[in-house]
């Protein structure tokens, strides 16, 4: 099972993707938008989707492992 993520990129639609079932709960869309901006301070340009979708997998397995230390 999967669930669709977005976040704002300037545009109308903004962008998504999809996520792992087991990251739901764990990660928003509010963290996909802050990660979002920001690469786009640090680096000064739009970073990729899977950029952003794989530092919010990451965050997600950050924050599950410190639930089951809790």
């Amino acid at each position: 099972m999967i669930w669709t993520c977005g976040y704002p990129d300037g545009t109308h639609s903004g962008l998504a993707f999809q996520m792992p079932d087991w990251t739901h709960g764990l990660v928003t869309e509010a963290d996909a938008a802050g990660i979002a901006a920001d690469i786009r301070q640090s680096t000064g340009t739009e970073p990729h989707i899977l950029t952003v979708r794989g530092c919010l997998i990451r965050l997600g397995r950050v924050r599950k492992a410190t639930r089951r230390e809790e």
